[in-house]
This record gives C-alpha cells, sequence and structure tokens, in this order.
C-alpha cells in the first residue's frame, strides 16, 4: 500500500493535499555549437516529434506486455475448464472478477427452481397447507411426495431447494396459480421485471423444453434478490435436513467441502449438461460463482474459486502503524499535534462504518492504490483535541474510492 508523503504547498480554500513529493530541478544554461543542434534536429526528425500529454507529469505507472497478460488472464476464466459460461461476482464491491459468455442462452435446467423459489417467497404464505395430487408426482430428482398427503408451503420450499424435488416445484407452482401453465405465465412476467432479458420458461422445474433458457448474468440477477430473504440463505446452505419426517440431501455437494461455501444450487439435464451456482464467503466477504453448461461441475467451479482468490485479495485501507506525514501536522506556533483517522465513507450517501474498511483489488491494482491527506485548518491557525481536521481520500488510480475523517488527538 503506498502512502504519500507530506510537503508544503499553498493550496486554495486552505486545504492541503499530501501527494508525492515534487522533484527538485537545478536548471543550468549550455550553451551548443551548431554542429550539436543540428544533430539534435537529425534525431527528432529521424525518430519522430516529443509525446504531448494533457499533464506535467508521467503517469504513475506502466504496464509491460507481461503485466498486461496477466490482467487479461485473470478476468478469463482458466482454460481447462469445460463450463460454456462463467461468471463470477462480489456482492460488496459489486464487481464482476471473472467472464466467460455470461449472456449465452443456455437450458438452466434446475436452476429454474430458484426462480419458482422467489415467486414463492414474495407471496409469503409460508403455512398455508398443500394437498399433493397425482399430477404432481413426477420423476427424476424428487422430495418423494405421495399422492393425497398434505404439506406447507414452507415443508416444499425445503424439498424444492435441497433434493431439487421436481414433485415439490409442482405442488408449489400449481397451489398458488390453480394451475402450472398460469403460474409459468407469472415467472417470465417477474424475470422481465427483474430485466432477464436472456431468460424465458416453459415450466416452474427446469426439464428440457424448446424455449426455456437463461444466462448466467440473468441468474446473478436472480440469486442477488434471493439472497435477501434470510429464509433463502438457511434452506440453500444446508448440507441435510429431516422435514415432514423426511431426510433431504442436498444437491450441492460444494457444502461442507470447500471451504467458506454456503450455498447455492445445482442444475443437471441432458441437454444442459452439468451447471453450479455456488455462493461462498471469505472473511466476511460474499462472492457468487457460476458455471454453466459443464461437464465436471465441481472440478470446474473449483479451479475458478481457486483463479479468483489466487488474483483477488482483500486490503484492508487505514492509516499507516508506523510514524507518517499523514498523522501528523504543526500549528502557527510550530507545535506538532497527532492525528487519529475516524470513519470510513465509501459512498456520499453511506453510513461511515468504522476506523478502516478494505478493498477488494487484484494484484496489478495495488500499484495503483494511494492515499491524500486534505487538510482544513481553522481560521485562527491553532489546532486543539477532538478538533475536526480534513479528510484522507483513498484513490485507485484516478479514482475516489473512500474517505476517511481526521481528528486531533
Amino acid at each position: 500500500m503506498t502512502f504519500a508523503k507530506a510537503g508544503n504547498r499553498n493550496i486554495p480554500n486552505s486545504t492541503e493535499l499530501f501527494s508525492h513529493p515534487q522533484r527538485n530541478h537545478n536548471s543550468q544554461v549550455f550553451s551548443f555549437p551548431f554542429p550539436l543542434y543540428c544533430l539534435l534536429a537529425f534525431f527528432l526528425c529521424g525518430f519522430g516529434p516529443p509525446t504531448i500529454v494533457d499533464r506535467d507529469v508521467a503517469p504513475r505507472q506502466r504496464y509491460t506486455v507481461g503485466q498486461l497478460r496477466r490482467i487479461q488472464l485473470a478476468q478469463r476464466p482458466p482454460d481447462d475448464i469445460s463450463a460454456v459460461s462463467v461468471l463470477v461476482y462480489d456482492v460488496e464491491s459489486g464487481r464482476e472478477l471473472m467472464e466467460k459468455a455470461a449472456h449465452l442462452p443456455v437450458s438452466p435446467a434446475s436452476l429454474t427452481k430458484l426462480m419458482t423459489a422467489l415467486l414463492v417467497l414474495e407471496r409469503d404464505q409460508l403455512a398455508e397447507r398443500v394437498t399433493i395430487r397425482r399430477s404432481d408426482l413426477i420423476g427424476e430428482a424428487t422430495m418423494g411426495l405421495n399422492e393425497g398427503e398434505e404439506l406447507s408451503v414452507e415443508e416444499l420450499l425445503w424439498g424444492l431447494l435441497i433434493p431439487s424435488g421436481n414433485d415439490a416445484a409442482m405442488a408449489l407452482a400449481r397451489h398458488p396459480a390453480g394451475q402450472v401453465a398460469a403460474f409459468v405465465e407469472q415467472i417470465n412476467l417477474r424475470a422481465g421485471d427483474l430485466g432477464m432479458q436472456d431468460t424465458l420458461f416453459q415450466n416452474p422445474k427446469g426439464f428440457d423444453a424448446d424455449g426455456q433458457v437463461s444466462s448466467a448474468r440473468d441468474l446473478l440477477t436472480l440469486v442477488k434478490v434471493l439472497w435477501a430473504y434470510p429464509l433463502f440463505r438457511e434452506i440453500v446452505g444446508t448440507p441435510s435436513a429431516k422435514i415432514a419426517d423426511r431426510e433431504l440431501l442436498s444437491t450441492n455437494r460444494l457444502l461442507g467441502s470447500f471451504p467458506g461455501a454456503n450455498g447455492v444450487k445445482t442444475g443437471t439435464t441432458r441437454q444442459s449438461g452439468q451447471s453450479l451456482i455456488a455462493g461462498v464467503e471469505e472473511n466476511g466477504h460474499q462472492l457468487f460463482a457460476l458455471v454453466l453448461g459443464s461437464t465436471d461441475r465441481y472440478q470446474d467451479m473449483r479451479l475458478v474459486l481457486q483463479a479468483v482468490q489466487g488474483n483477488y485479495s482483500w486490503v484492508p485501507l487505514r492509516m499507516p502503524g508506523r510514524p507518517t506525514a499523514l498523522d501528523r501536522l504543526f500549528d502557527a506556533q510550530g507545535d506538532r499535534w497527532y492525528l487519529r483517522a475516524d470513519g470510513i465513507n465509501v459512498n456520499p450517501a453511506a453510513i461511515e462504518a468504522g476506523p478502516f474498511f478494505e478493498a477488494l483489488l487484484a494484484g496489478w491494482e495495488r500499484m495503483e492504490l494511494h492515499v491524500f491527506r486534505r487538510l482544513d485548518p481553522p481560521s485562527s491557525g491553532m489546532w486543539a483535541t477532538g478538533m475536526p481536521a480534513g479528510v484522507l481520500e483513498w484513490r485507485l488510480g484516478d479514482t475516489l474510492i473512500a474517505t476517511q475523517r481526521l481528528f486531533v488527538q
């Protein structure tokens, strides 16, 4: 992490900006003989005019060809994975960390059940009872329902999301709408409301059907909405549960086998291949990773997550522990005062949250992280303990990413 050094400069509005120290240039006057002028003109003509920039100093950092190559590789999945679509998203920073064909429409398989779950949760009638009909009992993945038995909507929701029960999906779709076709219309309308432009559903359970498609980016949109429901997070993060006298086992084998895995769902059909949306929490930071159309979703997911963890890390932004020009100042009488930082604001409308925060940075971005100090001296020129002194500005390149208030100690 790079910390700027103090320097004395006159800045309007009684502010003081600490940046990189200015270099001192000692100018001298030389008398060039005429042949040297000719030689200089030859080099200028031979190699073109000097580069003109719109600022008085050169850029701080220039990437080498090798560095640019690493940047490009970090933002795309490893070459040896089989998935046709990949998307990795960090919730806190709102950044897409890795992407491949994220808008490609593919068969969503049982990931369709996420949209079914959303409508159930939004309807918020979890205690209602549903009587199971013969038409609900379709094959493949099931919750193990029996005709004539009665379960609550919440119990069916567990059966929908943990073992990916097709029977639970049919019962939940039929119950509020009266018929499955009407429920399919509702989930398509809701997908449109969410801006899922690559998505169209033909059934609520995810069986392959002509025109039933979604994309990694649309499914990410859906998961972000669902993640706001505590019950949803509880269900999809549960490896096994006993519901309605049944032992339900999650189809998501990443739970319990990958550090920090906390959801969300699998999907598999002959047409779609293997798909997986994984939630991973690391040091309090939530990540979603999607691999669609894979031949080995767990291997693909592990390679994707390992690549992301190798390229990105959370960097704490705080005052330096050692004495620097950032944590001290002098008043008009030459007395020295120390400063403390209190509260980080990462958004002009955000609530300040503690003495530091963490920024998600790739390895190459750390060289672009700089901190500046902007002081607001009192009109008297005299400081006092507890007095506001200004702010620290944290910048990534030319982008302001956070401010931190300064007080006199």
